[in-house]
């Protein structure tokens, strides 16, 4: 089914708005993180079970501070448990750790962005 020229244009405008803010996207996400560590994973998931059981105890003996207690420490189980790892490999370990791009195909030298445009126009191609 074809499309209007209206529709054209609006696709495209669309297509050019979403490269962009997909190009915003990848260039802010460039900081360094660290792993999931998962010792504090572990950590965290305990001190979420033991605030969960004083939540229990709480709702038990029917003290409500003891329950706010309870849900402060479930709260810092569960921020415990996505804490990343800060001792995990620096930038230049990362940049030693790839493989040079200056040698092997061009597909290899090729970013994801670069396959994925290519891919489209090869599609787009054989319908136009």
């Amino acid at each position: 089914m074809a499309l209007s020229e209206n529709e054209q244009r609006l696709l495209e405008e669309m297509e050019r708005s979403f490269y962009q803010s997909e190009s915003d996207v990848v260039q802010t996400s460039t900081g360094t993180r660290g792993a999931i560590s998962y010792r504090f994973l572990v950590i965290g998931i305990v001190v979420v079970l033991a605030g969960l059981g004083v939540l229990v105890a709480a709702v038990a003996t029917q003290l409500p501070w003891l329950g706010v207690i309870g849900f402060a420490v479930m709260l810092g189980g569960v921020v415990l448990m996505f804490r990343r790892d800060k001792s995990g490999p620096t930038p230049d370990d990362v940049k030693r750790a790839r493989p040079s791009t200056s040698g092997g195909s061009p597909a290899a030298r090729e970013s994801m962005n670069d396959r994925m445009q290519r891919r489209w126009d090869q599609r787009m191609g054989g319908e136009r």
